[in-house]
């Protein structure tokens, strides 16, 4: 547990949609300081060495098997690496590409402590908003997560749109009219403000409530709350996300809890 850290929130080419002051203000709202630093490897100031090495380690955590666990990193060809330098330089904030979550964590906070070795710590919690489509291993497959909470803690524009599954009967639809060749690019305009689109103008109201959910879990090692209406709620569906997450509030109980540990 950690009592009211430092936050600091950067960005890794999410969403433009994504205000990160509106992010900011919120968890400010409740007592906590945030500090909002702009793009991540800008920030960091990596030299063209270091940013091709990164670029090695992201083309090495692409997912290529959703039913196999990515143990080790492993070597990949030169193009794909020349594609993650790219990704990294550019303005790119959606990729068509799973990455092993852990493995992302673990690559970002070596760049955080070897470079901002005075900020690390229970007394600091670097948050990372990231276009980047990532998740875990389990239950013998990837699940694409929304966020990974943790030392940084990561979020995905991204997984926001991909994780939470839609309406059952979108699938059911979808699948029948795929069956007949038929074109389903009709069904997102029938479900429309049903779930979240990539750009969605709701983004930064949601994801401010996934950011709470960090800080809950730096707080108080509490990973989600168990009350479906609670903003730091784990929820499974899009329609759960835009009840609980686009909400932004807090339960009491939950409340409660961040308070008694900022006030100590």
């Amino acid at each position: 547990m950690s009592r009211n850290p430092r936050i600091f929130i950067y960005t890794e080419h999410p969403s433009p949609s994504l205000r990160t002051d509106l992010v900011a203000d919120y968890l400010e709202s409740f007592g906590l300081s945030a500090e909002v630093r702009g793009d991540f490897l800008e920030y960091l100031t990596l030299s063209n060495e270091k940013t091709e090495l990164l670029a090695e380690y992201l083309a090495s955590m692409r997912v290529e098997y959703i039913e196999k666990p990515l143990d080790d990193l492993h070597v990949t060809d030169g193009s794909i690496t020349s594609i993650e330098v790219r990704t990294l330089l550019g303005n790119v904030s959606r990729l068509d590409v799973l990455y092993d979550g852990l493995w992302l964590q673990r690559v970002f906070h070596k760049l955080i402590a070897d470079k901002l070795q005075d900020e690390t710590g229970d007394g600091f919690l670097h948050i990372i908003f990231t276009g980047r489509l990532f998740g875990t291993f389990e239950k013998k497959r990837y699940h694409a997560r929304v966020v990974l909470a943790g030392e940084p803690s990561l979020i995905s524009t991204s997984g926001l749109v991909e994780a939470p599954a839609r309406p059952r009967e979108y699938y059911f639809i979808k699948g029948g009219l795929m069956s007949s060749d038929r074109d389903a690019t009709e069904l997102d305009k029938m479900y429309k403000g049903r779930f979240v689109e990539y750009d969605d103008p709701k983004i930064s109201d949601i994801l401010r409530s996934y950011a709470l959910q960090a800080v809950n879990y730096k707080l108080t090692g509490a990973a989600f709350c168990e009350d479906p209406t609670c903003c730091l709620y784990n929820s499974h569906w899009q329609e759960e996300v835009l009840k609980a997450q686009y909400e932004a509030k807090p339960c009491r109980s939950c409340i409660e809890n961040i308070k008694k540990c900022i006030d100590g």
